[in-house]
């Protein structure tokens, strides 16, 4: 199995979900606890921050690529972005490397596609539901994904960066503000598009709703792209 580098920090609580979710599905498909060999670089979640808030893509850019750099240097073989929103620069950060990086993107779209999402409301902080690059891939599909009003989108990114974010159990009027959106909204599906929204809305907390739930699609994704063959290995081996 490849080794996994997970690119973590921001925050710190879903660097820790990543890591344990990641475990635990490994002994469920498997039931052993041969677990696979995971790095973890765990970027300043301010710096990080400040580059998206104000915009500044090419440092952002430069950042997150220091931070996969760090990885493949300590001998990761696959690389997962533990957050939604540095897939703004996915694209970028694939070409300027040459060993995989797995997108939650991608993983988020096959599901909504087999759960026949016509038309979805994506919820995440201001700089994912302000960008596009959800949007675009999943126009591509013939889907159509909205965001909530710019009212309802700082409601949102309040609760994420000052409870969620911060390890917080979402409360009860919390969560009423995220339905009460939800609600706002004639959709057949909702992507939790920040990873630490499905830990508190999932198929047992609001089972009511039709929940794509990125982080464990995002978790299936890495485990499986580990278990491929890692091609450079494989040729070493018949030398």
């Amino acid at each position: 199995m490849k080794r996994i580098g997970i690119l973590g920090g921001i925050s710190h609580y879903t660097t820790i979900e990543y890591y344990n979710r990641l475990m635990d599905l490994y002994k469920i498909q498997y039931g052993n606890i041969d677990y696979p060999e995971i790095i973890i670089y765990s970027l300043s979640h301010g710096l990080f921050k400040e580059y998206e808030d104000n915009q500044q893509i090419d440092k952002y850019v430069d950042y997150i690529s220091y931070g996969i750099e760090k990885l493949i240097n300590a001998g990761a073989e696959v690389i997962a972005l533990a957050a939604n929103s540095p897939h703004r620069v996915f694209d970028i950060l694939q070409n300027k490397f040459e060993i995989p990086i797995v997108s939650a993107v991608e993983s988020v779209l096959k599901e909504s596609r087999r759960l026949n999402i016509k038309k979805g409301l994506l919820l995440g902080i201001k700089f994912t539901m302000q960008s596009t690059f959800y949007q675009d891939r999943f126009r591509l599909a013939g889907i159509d994904l909205i965001t909530p009003i710019t009212e309802e989108q700082d409601i949102l990114n309040n609760i994420i960066f000052n409870k969620l974010i911060n390890g917080q159990d979402i409360d009860a009027d919390s969560k009423s503000h995220i339905l009460k959106i939800i609600s706002n909204y004639s959709v057949d599906g909702i992507i939790l598009g920040c990873m630490r929204l499905p830990v508190f809305f999932n198929k047992q907390t609001a089972p009511e709703l039709n929940l794509v739930n990125t982080l464990d699609l995002h978790v299936e994704a890495i485990l499986e792209e580990a278990k491929r063959k890692n091609q450079f290995q494989s040729n070493i081996s018949t030398q």
